[in-house]
């Protein structure tokens, strides 16, 4: 699991800061979804034309400002941050010191309706290992409008691994 996370930085949504392939044509099918809407329909999305992409996504459940639900965990989230494979809350599944971080972006997500990108870099110690590990990567939030009668919107995040 996780311990620390450092090193954020934000950069604008395009395509030249954008390093996965996986990463880039999945932007490309949200822009294509989207067309000359304000976001793309949820249930318009089609994960088999983004297949490359689903190891690395996360999917949250917007039920209000301030209840973010994890709905759909891909493997190489699973097996990167040690984390289960079932719908639950954001504080069930993320490191409490990471959680305000999350919580921010996913409220900007949120709150603007648009792309969010960062890069980030974590640090941890599993339970075999002692040795302190670190990764780095990418991860690009994208929007999705939903017709529900309790969840406001779908955040897509995918995960880039440096």
């Amino acid at each position: 699991m996780a311990k620390t996370f450092d090193i954020v930085k934000v950069l604008e949504v395009s395509e030249q800061n954008i390093k996965s392939v996986a990463q880039i044509n999945l932007y490309r099918y949200w822009l294509e979804l989207k067309a000359d809407r304000d976001l793309p329909d949820w249930q318009d999305f089609n994960p088999s034309v983004i297949r490359e992409s689903l190891p690395g996504i996360m999917l949250y459940d917007v039920f209000n400002a301030n209840e973010f639900f994890v709905s759909i965990i891909g493997e190489n989230c699973r097996e990167t941050f040690g984390i289960p494979s079932k719908r639950s809350p954001v504080e069930d599944i993320v490191p409490a010191n990471a959680l305000p971080d999350l919580r921010s972006r996913l409220s900007h997500v949120l709150n603007t309706r648009k792309p969010h990108l960062v890069t980030k870099r974590m640090t941890w110690m599993t339970e075999t290992s002692r040795e302190e590990q670190q990764q780095s990567y990418t991860v690009l939030f994208l929007p999705f409008n939903i017709e529900h009668d309790k969840v406001q919107l779908k955040i897509l995040n995918s995960l880039y691994f440096h």
